[in-house]
């Protein structure tokens, strides 16, 4: 969690955000509230607006962080927008770790009912104001609501759920399949492949929707086809040894005699976002979720720091499955294996990597490229951008080809420039180009892409992971001189995130889509949760009482002992029959426990996985976790999955959990690692004094 925001901090009043149509408005109002004494960020605004090519994601928080209060302009063309949701999420965000509410939400054409239906959920609690501006009173009605000193109620804001599940998926899976990905894919080729050729990238398949589909089908001219036997990683996680199976999956074109194969993940984890909205425990902005998601993945996985997952995935957003999916698989597997491969590599072992020698040959020289569509107007804009940017005074080095160029063009520039024109956005290429240039801005933590929105062009045909990135407008006054003096100016791609409420979503992701697999199904021979304890008393010949439940260990500091230690007075009795979901297994691990007045129980436990990427999170420098705030996270968890596991939709709707599991937290860094006994002993103790074990 970032450090409270300070006085010295907040060079602003107001941080004012609007949809980009409602800029006029937008002025009126910031004319008021300047009038008014107050001190205002409008990005709109010469001199601080947001820089072109910076992430949009970046400068929100940059401007959420200098201001005081977060004021949102809600008009018809702003109530839809994400971004605009998106920046209501962080000023909540700001608004927790500052307990005091900086958010001010302002109505403006907007109907009673429209007012309400969008003031849903945590979004309630926000003070808000109609704007009239027939009235003469209405710019001190505004300025009355912005100085209202509100302190934070207890809301359930989703502004962080994105957050902690991609921490939660990509330390509990990604780090353990990533880095050996390469020798899996191989060992599989040499078993089970006789002809065709292996992507050696990793797909990461990001449906808009959060709704998880088969993608094996006909998609026009494309045919996927899932193949009968995964790869297969094993590796150890927390106090377990697991086995995880990537899907291999093969896709053919109409009129190719080649087969290739290919292997990825739709992270089952961004389904709990949908699963909560339909279950009714929060309202989710599904699409500003799934683009924070997506950007933080990228993050983690090609953050320079991140060697042994750099340049290993391939991240393909869509809206649904379909033919336009297996297109981009398609163009992504051949554009991996035509890349041309320097002497002394392999194909298998090629990666475009980035070289600051490569891109400034010179003290006073930079290069670039410009990517744009061949012909007709976009063409021409970047003709005009050549000759403006390579002129004598400014003399940037254009070393692409014509229009679009390979990926490896790319990586070696300092700057690419994309000429973004409504053509140009249905061209799969283009898109693909611009999020790979995308990838290596994340990858050096330094920004190096420019989109140029071509003159004439609707912003809103911009695909939402394209507007991550601040756009250029052509239409402006000044454009090109706005772009030389960007190109000039070093910013760095990510700032601290916020780490927020994370603790919720990991809990709805270990409670939704991990847990109750093991509490409430059965296994393949038909035995429910009791009868697996049973059985197993039975197998381990125990004569001992068998207390029903799992113990759900969550120390403070979040560390855990290495794999194979036991815990004082326990013993490792051996695993229950395991439930079957494809193919994964989900196991639960017998101990007996000696209690300090001699008696023996057996009972299960496991180490709370999210703590481990709480943990993880703390050692991440970017992720905005600080040890103190882990610890107060890993606390929280435990309550609010507590909170979670008593909810009567939860029962409902996901399975009836109540009495087969606890969370067990305790301050490990007070008492150590054994200081769990107490705490289990405690509890143990009610169980059989109430006859609750077989």
């Amino acid at each position: 969690m970032a450090t409270s925001t300070t006085e010295q901090d907040e060079k602003y009043d107001v941080f004012l955000v609007h949809s980009s149509e409602d800029n006029g408005t937008a002025d009126t109002i910031n004319t008021a509230l300047n009038e008014m004494g107050l001190k205002t960020f409008a990005h709109y605004k010469e001199g601080v607006e947001f820089p072109a090519g910076r992430p949009v994601f970046d400068n929100i928080l940059h401007a959420v962080k200098q201001s005081k209060i977060v004021l949102v302009l809600l008009t018809q063309n702003a109530i839809k927008s994400q971004w605009v949701t998106f920046e209501i999420l962080m000023g909540l965000e700001k608004s927790h770790r500052e307990d005091e509410m900086c958010v001010r939400l302002v109505f403006e054409g907007i109907s009673e009912k429209e007012r309400e239906e969008f003031k849903k959920g945590s979004l309630d609690a926000i003070p808000d104001v109609v704007l009239d501006f027939n009235k003469e009173s209405w710019k001190q009605t505004l300025v009355d609501k912005i100085n209202e000193r509100v302190k934070m109620q207890e809301l359930l804001p989703a502004g962080n759920v994105a957050h902690g599940l991609v921490f939660n998926y990509f330390i509990g899976y990604l780090t353990h399949v990533l880095p050996v990905m390469a020798d899996a894919i191989e060992k599989y080729k040499i078993k089970h492949i006789q002809q065709g050729k292996f992507s050696q990238k990793f797909f990461l398949f990001l449906p808009e929707s959060c709704e998880i589909k088969p993608l094996e089908g006909r998609y026009g001219e494309f045919t996927i086809e899932k193949m009968g036997t995964p790869l297969e990683v094993i590796k150890t996680h927390g106090d377990k040894q697991r086995k995880y199976y990537p899907l291999v999956y093969r896709i053919l074109k109409d009129g190719s005699d080649e087969s290739f194969y290919f292997t990825g993940d739709i992270p089952f984890i961004v389904a709990t976002m949908s699963k909560m909205n339909n279950m009714g425990f929060v309202e989710i902005d599904l699409n500003s979720q799934m683009v924070r998601f997506k950007m933080t993945l990228m993050e983690l996985v090609q953050h320079r720091e991140n060697l042994e997952c750099k340049d290993t995935a391939k991240f393909i957003s869509y809206k649904d499955v379909d033919e336009s999916l297996a297109d981009m698989i398609w163009k992504n597997i051949m554009e991996e294996l035509t890349t041309k491969v320097p002497k002394g590599e392999t194909a298998e072992s090629k990666t475009v990597t980035r070289k600051k020698a490569e891109y400034k040959a010179g003290e006073n020289e930079i290069t670039a490229t410009i990517t744009h569509m061949g012909e007709g107007k976009d063409r021409a804009t970047a003709e005009e951008i050549v000759t403006f940017l390579g002129d004598e005074e400014r003399n940037v080095k254009f070393h692409n080809g014509e229009g679009k160029m390979n990926f490896e063009v790319l990586a070696n520039a300092r700057w690419n420039i994309f000429v973004l024109s409504e053509d140009a956005l249905e061209d799969d290429t283009m898109v693909a180009q611009y999020l790979a240039a995308l990838e290596y801005s994340i990858c050096d933590n330094e920004v190096q892409v420019i989109p140029v929105l071509a003159s004439g062009t609707d912003i809103k045909k911009i695909p939402d992971l394209m507007k991550w990135t601040t756009l250029l407008k052509e239409d402006e006054p000044e454009y090109l001189n706005k772009l030389w003096k960007f190109m000039n100016e070093k910013r760095t791609m990510m700032e601290l995130i916020p780490s927020g409420k994370i603790y919720e979503g990991l809990a709805y992701a270990y409670l939704i889509n991990y847990l109750p697999y093991n509490l409430t199904r059965k296994t393949p021979e038909g035995r429910d949760f009791t009868q697996r304890f049973i059985d197993a008393k039975e197998k381990y010949k125990i004569k001992e009482p068998c207390v029903n439940k799992v113990y759900v260990i969550v120390p403070k500091s979040c560390s855990f002992p290495d794999a194979g230690s036991s815990i004082k007075n326990e013993e490792h009795i051996g695993p229950l029959e395991p439930i079957v979901d494809g193919f994964r297994q989900y196991c639960l691990q017998l101990y007996r426990l000696t209690m300090s007045n001699g008696e023996k129980v057996c009972y299960a436990r496991e180490y709370a996985t999210p703590a481990i990427a709480l943990h993880d999170m703390a050692q991440k420098p970017f992720a905005g976790v600080s040890k103190e705030a882990m610890n107060e996270q890993a606390k929280k968890f435990a309550e609010f999955s507590e909170e979670i596991m008593k909810n009567k939709i939860f029962n409902d709707k996901i399975g009836d959990v109540r009495d087969k599991c606890e969370m067990v937290y305790f301050d490990d860094e007070s008492t150590g690692m054994d200081g769990v006994i107490d705490v289990l002993e405690e509890r143990l103790k009610k169980c059989l004094d109430t006859g609750s074990y077989v």
